[in-house]
């Protein structure tokens, strides 16, 4: 979809369980970036990863919706990216948890281009798909 990034997962593991890895700065900076995220609204929060060209590695947020263990959003502004949104909604199926994702807001060519093909893939193939089932697993055996 042009200037967003959706995506749907299921995992084998609680909305309880995916709640926390999703709304503990210690949980999300292990399978996501290193934060200092707290689940309460209009929290200011940042994110950080290394730095490009033109990118201080900083990626500025802030909650904007939060519904416990059902929905989490927040605008997410890095670099030329200014003000989009990510939103995590949970759903509980058979024992699991739903996951519907969307990452929005993309303006211009180049943050779409960006959208697309970087943090569309990053999203979809490695963060939602191996890195937040991983820690869940980790989790899991702890």
């Amino acid at each position: 979809m042009k200037g967003k990034i959706i995506h749907r997962q299921f995992y084998d593991y609680p909305v309880e369980k995916v709640w926390h890895a999703l709304t503990d700065s210690e949980a999300m900076s292990q399978w996501l970036m290193p934060c200092n995220i707290e689940p309460i609204l209009n929290h200011e929060f940042q994110f950080t990863t290394d730095t490009t060209s033109g990118f201080d590695g900083t990626i500025h947020c802030k909650i904007t919706e939060i519904e416990d263990r059902r929905i989490l959003a927040f605008s997410w502004s890095a670099g030329t990216m200014k003000d989009t949104m990510v939103v995590f909604k949970l759903n509980s199926v058979n024992g699991g948890t739903q996951l519907d994702f969307t990452h929005s807001g993309f303006q211009g060519f180049i943050n779409r281009l960006l959208a697309r093909f970087v943090l569309g893939k990053g999203w979809k193939s490695r963060i939602l798909k191996v890195e937040l089932p991983a820690y869940l697993e980790k989790i899991a055996s702890t």
